[in-house]
């Protein structure tokens, strides 16, 4: 892709530097505000937030886990998370085109496109699963309460009364960590005229183990295909085909069903959880705060990378949103609106599972903290089927539970293949860019096709190894680089000022802050902490062999090659010396410049006579004054010509 994209460039030069107007401008426009944040929530609520956020706060001082998250949310997320929309707004420009604004980083578009590919390839693997769960709760009989189906083995345990059985009577515990158990297991040292042992596990793990997963011994054991899966797999490409064939028309109609369904249905599981006993001690037990743990640095730490993934800046994603709105559109409200809904649909899914997992606990005659050991898959595919168990027509209750699951996961799919799209159309324009519809089913179908490897036996040992390394350092790299950019680079007053041509005022005190010194410092701790606190991926028991290591670093390496060898290709192609090259890539473009027409006038001459120092830049980000030597008032709100403009634009 980088060779063709490079390519095809170089062939045409004109292209690159005269692109047409006109592609801004005619770019759809969401249909209405309301389908923009509802499509901003579908993007930031995946399937991996649903359990990944209760868990984090239970495991971390409950309600006092809250006051870093959001502080983190505050100063890391939301900084990072509105620039990205805005910037793309102002200029009507998607994950390609918005880097007109500093064309040396315009290599991240294709650094997005291949972390988001990589990411929409192998996330798929989860939605077999929840289908297969969906399907077996269809039954009369929940298959995973029982242990006398194919999948069993002699070491299974009916789950239930047995299970607590095992854990008051049993003289050593056992934690089967192949599957990140959420249930304690027990040893039993049985004798069969030798030093056999047998190891019990409850059925609803073996379910999880032996039916849905069907894991071979390692990565190196590719095992059979699991042609049912490979069927789920082309059904779901199929929903995501239909959901991209219009763009933002036909995901903005989708995210109203996939985006708010969720939240209604867990409602009603919650509703119903309340009705009974256990579940008032489950939600007692989530947000009782316990302060002390605030003193541990660790809770820190996963509170910073849990604030910045939950909002998913540095992916791409947001800045093909922001450059379907209007140029008017007030979209500091709106990512502040979604943000807000994002953490409170969080905390809220928290009270939910563990109200249920108080219900468990309470049937079971088993202590809260038993029953939850993990945060992983145990929590979505293990404790909380086991306890839907306890509810009455459980069938009806794992139906919906399972579809409250499915359709966050089709949610971020969609927006995660959106991005590869908008940058390969807005790369090349006059050619492939006119053909969504061939262009959509190439990216479907090879999306599709490399998938199929995980569907296989050896697929959960591919899903771990991949996760593990797509989108962590580099993500994480990219923020850095981002806030940097936005806020030294283009400067916090030219951002400011841009806010001021579109919204009438300046930019937010507490993003310019935020996004100059304090994103950039905490993200670069973030980076050194996760580089110093790193361990070889696992799964479970299991190790993998130095040679999916090998492939695992390069799922993490590859996406920022691009970056760098954009750089260098474009720098080639400047002219003048290597200091002046850089210097003039680091500048905005001729290409750069408003989405309105009636702005356009105004924002070149204001570019035009734009110069600063670092020193008042610095005194600008920091205060708000100075920024530039020549025409400081443009960017305080004197100008007379501003004021015209935003005469009728309120805040």
């Amino acid at each position: 892709m980088l060779i063709v994209c490079i390519t095809e460039m170089e062939n045409r030069q004109g292209d690159l530097e005269n692109m047409p107007q006109l592609a801004e401008a005619s770019k759809l426009k969401w249909s209405s505000r309301k389908e923009f944040i509802i499509s901003l929530l579908g993007y930031s609520l995946g399937l991996t937030d649903i359990w990944r956020v209760p868990y984090l706060t239970y495991r971390n001082g409950g309600g006092a886990f809250l006051i870093p998250y959001i502080f983190f949310m505050l100063v890391c997320g939301i900084p990072l998370y509105f620039l990205e929309i805005m910037m793309s707004q102002f200029a009507g420009k998607g994950t390609w085109r918005v880097w007109d604004f500093c064309p040396l980083f315009r290599g991240l578009g294709i650094t997005f496109l291949i972390i988001n590919w990589i990411v929409a390839t192998y996330i798929m693997l989860q939605k077999p699963w929840i289908i297969e769960y969906i399907v077996a709760s269809c039954s009369t009989e929940l298959p995973w309460t029982s242990c006398g189906n194919e999948w069993n083995t002699q070491s299974c345990v009916q789950s239930g009364p047995s299970i607590e059985y095992l854990i008051k009577n049993a003289s050593s515990t056992y934690n089967n960590s192949t599957v990140q158990s959420t249930y304690p297991t027990t040893v039993n040292s049985m004798t069969y005229g030798g030093n056999n042992t047998s190891l019990y596990m409850s059925s609803v793990e073996e379910f999880w183990n032996y039916k849905i997963l069907d894991m071979s011994s390692g990565i190196d054991d590719i095992g059979r295909l699991n042609w049912k899966y490979l069927l789920y797999l082309l059904a779901c490409h199929v929903i995501i085909w239909l959901s991209l064939f219009k763009s933002v028309k036909s995901i903005g109609k989708m995210m109203y069903v996939t985006a708010i369904s969720p939240m209604v249905l867990t409602f009603i599981i919650w509703i119903r959880a309340l009705t009974l006993p256990g579940a008032t001690n489950g939600m007692a037990y989530f947000i009782t705060p316990d302060f002390n743990r605030l003193a541990y640095p660790e809770v820190w730490i996963e509170a910073a990378f849990m604030a910045f993934y939950t909002l998913g800046p540095a992916w791409g994603g947001l800045a093909m949103f922001g450059s379907h709105n209007r140029f008017s559109d007030n979209c500091f409200r709106d990512a502040v609106i979604s943000t807000v809904i994002t953490v409170c649909y969080g905390l809220f899914n928290g009270l939910v599972i563990f109200s249920v997992i108080g219900v468990l606990a309470y049937e079971s005659n088993v202590p809260l903290d038993k029953v939850i050991t993990s945060g992983g898959f145990s929590l979505g595919f293990v404790a909380y089927p086991q306890a839907i168990t306890y509810f009455p027509l459980p069938q009806v209750w794992a139906v919906l539970f399972f579809i409250v699951l499915f359709l966050p996961g089709m949610d971020s799919q969609t927006l995660l293949l959106e991005p590869v799209l908008c940058v390969i159309e807005e790369n090349f324009p006059k050619t492939i860019g006119r053909r969504r519809l061939p262009l959509l089913t190439g990216v479907t179908v090879i999306t599709f096709i490399c998938g199929i490897p995980l569907a296989t036996q050896a697929g959960i040992y591919m899903f771990q190894l991949i996760d593990w390394y797509a989108a962590t350092w580099s993500i994480l790299l990219i923020a850095v680089a981002e806030s940097i950019v936005f806020a030294w680079v283009y400067g916090g007053d030219r951002l400011s000022r841009d806010f001021k041509l579109m919204l009438g005022r300046p930019l937010p005190v507490s993003v310019r802050v935020s996004t100059a010194f304090i994103t950039p410092t905490v993200l670069m701790f973030l980076v050194v902490v996760s580089i110093f606190t790193y361990k070889p991926p696992s799964y479970g028991t299991y190790e993998y062999p130095d040679y999916a290591r090998g492939i695992g670093w390069c799922f993490a390496i590859i996406p920022l090659v691009p970056s760098f060898i954009y750089m260098l290709w474009i720098v080639k192609n400047q002219e003048g010396s290597l200091k002046e090259r850089c210097m003039s890539l680091l500048k905005p473009s001729v290409e750069w410049e408003p989405a309105e027409e009636s702005t356009k006038r105004v924002f070149r001459n204001l570019e035009r006579r734009y110069e600063r120092s670092l020193r008042r830049l610095a005194l600008f980000n920091l205060t708000g004054r100075g920024g530039c030597d020549k025409f400081s008032t443009e960017y305080g709100g004197d100008s007379t010509e501003m004021d015209a403009i935003n005469g009728d634009k309120h805040v």
